[in-house]
C-alpha cells in the first residue's frame, strides 16, 4: 500500500470514495474496506490520531493543574487553609468575563453553545476559530463554570484535523476535511474517555448517528 502524495493524497481520496457511492448505491462495503482510498483515509487518520491525541493529554493535565492551583494550592497560600464557601465565586464572575472577551473579540464564538445540547454539526472550527475556543474551553473548565471537556475536546481535535488538511492542500475537498476532522474529534475524545470504543459512540451519539 503506497500513501498518498502531499499534492494529491486529499483530493484523490476524497474523489475516488465518493464517485463509487454516488453512482452505485449498492456497491458492496467490502469493495469500499478493500480498496486503496479507503486504506489510505485509514493510515490518514491513524496518523493523525497520535499528535491530536498528545495535545489532547496535554490540554486535560493543564486544565487539571489549573483546577488544582486556583481551588487548593491558591487557598492554602492566601488564607492558609482549605477554601471558604465563597471561594468559587469571584472565579466564576472572572471566568465569566474572559469568556464574554472570547466570543466578543475573537472569532468562533468559543464555540458551539451550551443552549443546543452536545452535538455536533456545522462543519469543524476554522484556524482562525481555534485559538478563541481553545481559550474559552481553558477558562469555563480551569474556573468551574463547565464540569466536562467532552465538548470543548471534539471541537480542539476536529478544528486540528481540519487545520492539518489546509496545511497540506489549501483546496482540499470538503470529504477530506470531513474525514480528517472526524478523524481529529475521535483521537481527542477517546484520549479522555481512555478508550476509542467509548469514543466512537460518543462521536455517534452527539452527531445523532446512533439514533
Amino acid at each position: 500500500m503506497t500513501v498518498p502524495t502531499r499534492n494529491a493524497s486529499l483530493a484523490d481520496m476524497s474523489s475516488e470514495m465518493s464517485e463509487p457511492a454516488a453512482s452505485s448505491p449498492g456497491i458492496d462495503p467490502m469493495v469500499v474496506i478493500r480498496s486503496r482510498p479507503y486504506l489510505a483515509a485509514l493510515v490518514l487518520a491513524a496518523v493523525l490520531g497520535v499528535p491530536v491525541s498528545i495535545i489532547a493529554y496535554g490540554f486535560l493535565a493543564f486544565v487539571a493543574a489549573l483546577q488544582r492551583f486556583v481551588f487548593d494550592g491558591l487557598p492554602n497560600q492566601v488564607l492558609g487553609g482549605a477554601a471558604p464557601a465563597w471561594w468559587p465565586v469571584p472565579w466564576l464572575a472572572l471566568c465569566g468575563l474572559l469568556t464574554a472577551l472570547t466570543i466578543r473579540y475573537l472569532p468562533g464564538n468559543g464555540g458551539h453553545s451550551p443552549a443546543f445540547g452536545f452535538k455536533t454539526g456545522g462543519g469543524p472550527p476554522t484556524r482562525r476559530e481555534l485559538g478563541g475556543i481553545v481559550l474559552a474551553a481553558l477558562a469555563t473548565l480551569s474556573l468551574g463554570a463547565v464540569l466536562g471537556p467532552e465538548g470543548p475536546l471534539i471541537a480542539i481535535g476536529g478544528g486540528l484535523g481540519a487545520l492539518t488538511v489546509h496545511l497540506v492542500k489549501k483546496d482540499a475537498p470538503p470529504m477530506a476535511l470531513t474525514i480528517m476532522a472526524s478523524a481529529g474529534s475521535f483521537a481527542a475524545i477517546s484520549t479522555l474517555l481512555g478508550s476509542p470504543v467509548l469514543g466512537a459512540f460518543l462521536i455517534m451519539e452527539a452527531a445523532g448517528i446512533g439514533e
